[in-house]
């Protein structure tokens, strides 16, 4: 549902955008702006077509759409820069505030994903937050020993994001989540 209601956002944007505004695409913002609209679009149609769990293309598909995803949402942040900048040349008048306060913004939101995907590690580890010790879960994994990095356990957090249970049974990423 939320995606839905996303592309049909990103939607009344486009149609707004270019009813209301002098769009002769002559600027990157635009022109980024026109081919994210494209990507959106594209990234709707790949999701309407998932294939089943376990299919032989669903890897394949779920590699598409997370790149496509991750991509557009990286771009659509640069192009945000980018309108901020033509606005500048248009006018004159200074994004300085705007761009502060969105890269503020960005910040935080990647703090938080970042933060929240290692908040039950950080739990596991009984970190102390104020005065209340929270205390180390019963499974806790003892730091490997020189001589045992082939054999340690991998056990993935039960609240991870996509590509983090996506990738849980990789051996790469098992030695690279144990090291550190």
């Amino acid at each position: 549902m939320k995606q839905t209601v996303s592309v049909l956002l990103a939607t009344a944007g486009a149609v707004l955008s270019i009813k209301s505004f002098e769009n002769s695409f002559n600027n990157h913002h635009q022109r980024i702006g026109l081919a994210l609209y494209a990507a959106i679009l594209l990234q709707a149609f790949i999701g309407f077509r998932r294939p089943h769990r376990k299919s032989k293309g669903r890897s394949l598909w779920y590699f598409a759409h997370w790149v496509l995803g991750t991509t557009i949402s990286l771009v659509g942040i640069f192009n945000i820069y980018t309108g901020l900048e033509a606005f500048h040349k248009r006018t004159s008048r200074s994004t300085r505030l705007w761009t502060i306060l969105f890269t503020a913004q960005i910040f935080f939101m990647a703090f938080f994903y970042l933060f929240q995907d290692k908040w039950d590690y950080i739990k596991k580890q009984g970190i102390v937050l104020g005065n209340e010790a929270i205390a180390p879960s019963d499974q806790t994994i003892p730091p490997p020993r020189e001589n045992q990095k082939e054999s340690l356990n991998f056990e993935p957090s039960t609240k991870s994001n996509s590509l983090g249970s996506y990738f849980s049974k990789s051996n790469a990423l098992k030695k690279l989540f144990q090291i550190t």
